[in-house]
């Protein structure tokens, strides 16, 4: 099953139930753009490589690698012991850009070559996104939010600001208490930033939005202050946050689950997952493979597992067939 940012916060609830009940997780799958910078040139991984050299030449391309889309599986044992049911998600995801969170990256002709021949759909990237962001990012942006800058990322979300602020000082000098007026075509952010704008700089209207579009609403003081004060309102600095952290938000119902990660070769999937939602990669391989195990207890590598039963058994092996799967879309 497809997820985007439309859908995710719906579907975050049933997912978190899918984690808890599962008896074992696929490791994700990350694919992604490079950002094209000198940095790249270094040398290649050899066969001959140690692990250390390895991890550092592989932490320079991870670092300047955007992941556009991201596959999960959640497996669970159903009724029988010889039953796995395996539930298959496909997440796209897109940078967290709120406020002064804004990353650059530049996509080489061979990955949209690449991601275009296998039917990636650019269009959901962009547009329906699943935002993320590590814990570097999200300090960043916590004191953002505590300072109460408005600081936008871009120009066109400036020019999307200054718009609205320039329609809503318009109609409501005219409107009248209670009545209202629609900004439509917004993003998910420009819909935070328009609404925190406006309300700071307006003390006589509210907001509230939905659909990417906002709906301004001129209100009285006393509306005003039991409106800022209700639980359910989605401009509060939690909300905030918490939409901003997106993806990040189920990665650490996987961590906080502690069950076993099942992947094969999975150096790079998990040298994403640290610097993409859990900190920057460290220079030290072994701090990485402290707060990968910290992260995930239990990893089993098919990679390791095969070439230990290829050093006991030879090349040539039957892989006893004990149990039997059933695939599940949703």
């Amino acid at each position: 099953m497809e997820v985007g940012a439309a859908d995710f916060g719906r579907r975050l609830p049933r997912l978190r139930g899918r984690v808890r009940r599962a008896a074992f997780l696929g490791e994700p799958r990350c694919e992604g753009t490079r950002r094209l910078v000198p940095v790249l040139s270094a040398a290649p991984a050899r066969l001959f490589d140690s692990p250390v050299e390895r991890y550092l030449k592989a932490r320079q391309s991870v670092q300047h690698f955007t992941v556009t889309q991201l596959g999960k599986c959640f497996c669970s044992v159903a009724g029988a012991t010889d039953l796995y049911v395996v539930h298959s998600y496909n997440f796209f995801l897109f940078p967290s850009t709120w406020g002064v969170m804004d990353v650059e990256f530049t996509l080489s002709a061979s990955s949209i070559q690449f991601l275009s021949h296998y039917g990636f759909d650019y269009n959901k990237f962009l547009k329906d996104g699943i935002p993320y962001m590590n814990e570097a990012q999200e300090k960043i942006l916590h004191q953002h939010l505590l300072e109460g800058s408005r600081k936008v990322s871009s120009a066109l979300d400036r020019d999307v600001l200054k718009k609205a602020i320039d329609e809503v000082t318009c109609w409501v000098a005219a409107a009248e208490e209670e009545e209202t007026m629609i900004l439509q075509d917004l993003s998910g952010y420009q819909m935070l930033e328009v609404q925190l704008v406006l309300r700071q700089a307006l003390q006589n209207v509210w907001t509230h939005g939905c659909s990417f579009q906002v709906m301004v609403k001129k209100v009285n003081p006393e509306r005003r202050r039991l409106l800022e004060n209700s639980p359910y309102d989605c401009c509060q600095k939690e909300l905030i946050l918490l939409s901003a952290r997106g993806f990040t938000n189920l990665f650490q119902i996987l961590v906080q689950a502690k069950k076993p990660l099942v992947g094969h070769n999975m150096l790079l999937d998990l040298m994403h997952l640290h610097d993409k939602f859990y900190k920057p990669l460290p220079e030290s391989y072994e701090e990485f493979k402290k707060n990968i195990h910290n992260l995930f207890p239990v990893l089993i590598d098919t990679k390791t597992v095969t070439k230990s039963i290829w050093k006991k058994r030879g090349y040539l092996f039957l892989v006893p067939c004990g149990y039997r799967t059933v695939l599940c879309l949703s």
